[in-house]
């Protein structure tokens, strides 16, 4: 029995969720599920059809929402919301340090993430929640689910570490000093008349 399709959505102007979502798309892809995008540019100000027609065809709809969601994040989960009748098929996962940014979430699997805590402790949390999704066939589907959404949650861990460590540049101590640059060599040709 193949798995289900699962459409991801993420912040445009999160660089760190964009990362994710693809990331997290070719995993699940390699791993037989059957991953789709939003079809939008960074700048988009509305859903698209095609969005549209993916969320219409998605059994599971997964959001990254670790920061402020734009105008297009929130039509497309809009429209999930009116398409997909168990909302327990809305996974959405939150980061504890920002908290729950999304309203009208009743009834959809939230989970909170501590980056801090033991990897163990994340996957409890992960699993616990997904054994409370209905199963619609496959029994293999939560465990799957889980292994991917553990893949995500270890993406989302590494790129928040790296992202503490080097987007902050370091401040210099001590004045700073305009570098000379080189004198240019000058040759003299000689003419002739």
């Amino acid at each position: 029995m193949s798995l289900p399709t699962v459409f991801i959505s993420y912040n445009p102007d999160s660089d760190l969720e964009q990362t994710l979502a693809v990331r997290l798309h070719t995993i699940g892809a390699v791993s037989g599920f059957d991953m789709l995008l939003p079809d939008r540019s960074r700048h988009s100000k509305t859903i698209s059809l095609e969005t549209k027609n993916r969320i219409n065809i998605a059994s599971y709809f997964i959001l990254f929402s670790t920061s402020p969601l734009s105008a297009v994040v929130q039509q497309e989960i809009a429209w999930a919301f009116d398409r997909l009748r168990d909302r327990s098929r809305i996974i959405i996962i939150y980061d504890q340090r920002v908290g729950k940014n999304l309203k009208n979430a009743e009834n959809c699997t939230e989970i909170y993430v501590d980056l801090n805590a033991e990897p163990q402790s994340i996957a409890s949390e992960i699993t616990s929640k997904l054994k409370s999704i209905p199963k619609n066939g496959s029994g293999d589907f939560s465990s799957g689910m889980g292994a991917l959404l553990l893949t995500g949650l270890g993406l989302f861990a590494l790129a928040s570490i790296l992202d503490d460590s080097f987007s902050k540049p370091k401040k210099r101590s001590g004045k700073t000093t305009a570098r000379k640059k080189p004198a240019k060599k000058t040759t003299k040709t000689k003419r002739r008349v």
